[in-house]
């Protein structure tokens, strides 16, 4: 299936964010996933913000709320916003990206999920 893409989306902060589901779940084992995007998904042209971050636990939702789920199949995010769609895409085939991050992190990944959103 194609995706559609406006032209002006184009030019648009693009944020792109990962959740990662790990298959050792330990702390030492979270931290060096955290570690990881620290150390390849950082710095990159274009790359407006970079934040590494963990599963918020137990939180309390509002009484009119309760009904909605709250996706907690995770143990890390990474989000990060670059200045527009090729600044994310050269991100997407960069070294560090592709040579670095994916294969030291993937051996420990049950599931990834990947969204990207632009602002309309």
């Amino acid at each position: 299936m194609a995706q559609q893409t406006s032209p002006a989306s184009a030019d648009k902060p693009i944020h792109h964010d990962i959740f990662i589901t790990l298959k050792d779940k330990s702390p030492a084992a979270v931290q060096k996933q955290l570690e990881l995007g620290r150390k390849y998904l950082t710095n990159h042209p274009g790359e407006l913000s970079f934040s590494a971050t963990v599963l918020a636990q137990n939180l309390t939702r509002h009484q009119q709320v309760s009904y909605l789920f709250n996706e907690d199949n995770f143990d890390v995010a990474f989000h990060l916003v670059f200045s527009g769609r090729s600044a994310h895409d050269k991100y997407q085939v960069s070294d560090a990206h592709v040579k670095h991050f994916i294969p030291q992190s993937n051996p420990n990944w049950v599931k990834i999920r990947v969204f990207d959103s632009v602002e309309p």
